[in-house]
């Protein structure tokens, strides 16, 4: 029994162990997280600029057809002045021409205006765009890190998993089945140590005469609240001795 619990206890560190590096997978750092949110930025304002482009450009070539039609029309208003005999007629005409010029006059400094607007437009959107191919290298550099150290990640991760299943073939198939719903359904952990009656799976205290047999017969047990799996501790895991102070050090070098 106790050889079991200690493979237990072994194969629960090893999922932790994988739990802990799908974890840091799924956590993307802040500098790519910086790096991409600066590029979406960027993009939002360099697709809101090519809109503000397209549509002033549409509005210029709009009115360049409207002055080319005016010209025409200019034209042909001038050449009937030849065949006018009449003054009031010749006056008429005269001033028809006049307004088709100040119309014309007026659309081709709407044309002046906007295409100024678009050349200020462009000037801005490549200021923007050279940002952002600047912005878009820091990301690419930041994302080849992350990928990289993720790759560096699945593959420890890959060996864990070969150590589980190595590790598992060694324990019963009926606690292990336990382990592995229990596992589940609790965060990640099926079998945790009890110390100082505290189940330190749900840090819930134990009944005494539970931990006092969990003491005396060193098995696992079953925790009355979070139904773990639970092994006294200080059999299973005892605390490494820690190293003497150095005022003892010196003392029994002295002696």
């Amino acid at each position: 029994m106790q050889e079991e619990i200690l493979r237990l206890i072994e194969l629960q560190n090893l999922d932790l162990e994988i739990l802990k590096i799908e974890k840091a997978v799924q956590e993307i750092p802040q500098s790519l997280q910086k790096a991409q949110k600066e590029k979406d930025q960027l993009f939002n304002k360099i697709e809101h600029f090519k809109n503000l482009i397209e549509e002033k450009t549409k509005q210029k070539n709009l009115f360049e057809e409207e002055l080319k039609q005016e010209y025409q029309r200019l034209k042909s208003t001038q050449a009937r002045l030849v065949q006018i005999r009449g003054t009031r007629e010749y006056q008429l005409l005269l001033r028809e021409i006049e307004e088709i010029k100040k119309a014309n006059k007026q659309k081709e400094e709407e044309i002046l205006k906007l295409m100024e607007e678009i050349e200020k437009l462009e000037q801005e959107k490549r200021k923007l765009e050279e940002e952002f191919a600047k912005v878009e290298e820091i990301f690419n550099q930041e994302k080849q890190k992350f990928d990289d150290y993720c790759n560096q990640l699945n593959q420890e991760k890959a060996k864990l998993i070969e150590q589980r299943i190595s590790l598992s073939k060694k324990i019963p198939a009926r606690l292990l089945k336990k382990y592995e719903l229990l596992r589940e359904r609790k965060g990640g952990i099926g079998i945790a140590p009890v110390d100082n009656y505290v189940c330190e799976g749900c840090h819930m205290a134990i009944p005494p005469q539970l931990y006092n047999e969990i003491q005396r017969d060193n098995r696992y047990y079953e925790c009355p609240h979070c139904k773990r799996l639970i092994f006294f501790k200080k059999f299973y895991l005892p605390e490494e001795p820690s190293e003497p102070a150095l005022e003892e050090k010196d003392a029994s070098s002295a002696s």
